[in-house]
């Protein structure tokens, strides 16, 4: 029994170490999130292919389809992938790119015949979603995250951005079980896998 106890102690002070180790986003005193840097060398979980549809970010018809790529805080991922629990202040950026199109794609399938060999290519980037779990900020939000979009739109983005709520109904519908974040359709995410 001395050694379960002290087993479950030691496993939540670690836990609670990792916790406070999580990189925190920066909010300035109006709600704003100030836009996360270097979010390309967060851990990359994943990719997704969107055809042609309405943008999550700002729901206007996309001219190509996109591709959206997935990025974890570091500090965050290595509590989650620990201990399968986002941690608070835990950061998920979302980078939308819009496909290359032209002299040498297909037009319906947009796979484009290079030097590099065929495929579907990205040609620049053009969104740039982000999640922040902080409970103090988002009592009342499920699972206390708060999303944000610094624009759908080529670079630079906006610096800054407010919290909006266009993301949320996604989030509860497709990932209640998940904490909110749709880890499910992310590989890098998978728990299962490792």
């Amino acid at each position: 029994m001395a050694l379960l106890t002290l087993a479950v102690a030691a496993w939540s002070f670690a836990h609670a170490k990792s916790e406070e180790q999580v990189n925190r986003a920066r909010f300035a005193a109006d709600g704003s999130v100030t836009r996360p840097i270097e979010w390309r060398q967060w851990v990359h979980v994943g990719s997704r292919y969107k055809p042609i549809g309405l943008n999550i970010l700002d729901q206007k018809l996309t001219k190509t389809p996109e591709i959206l790529n997935a990025y974890v805080e570091p500090s965050a991922m290595a509590v989650y992938q620990e201990t399968g629990q986002w941690p608070e202040g835990s950061q998920i950026v979302k980078e939308f790119t819009a496909v290359q199109v032209g002299p040498g794609c297909d037009s319906k399938t947009f796979v484009c015949s290079t030097r590099f060999g065929d495929g579907i290519y990205e040609s620049r980037y053009i969104g740039l979603g982000y999640m922040v779990k902080d409970s103090a900020r988002f009592p009342e939000q499920p699972g206390h995250w708060g999303y944000f979009s610094f624009g759908h739109q080529p670079e630079p983005y906006l610096p800054t951005a407010q919290p909006t709520t266009t993301c949320i109904s996604c989030h509860v519908t497709l990932a209640s079980d998940t904490d909110y974040v749709i880890s499910k359709a992310h590989l890098g995410l998978n728990r299962s896998t490792r």
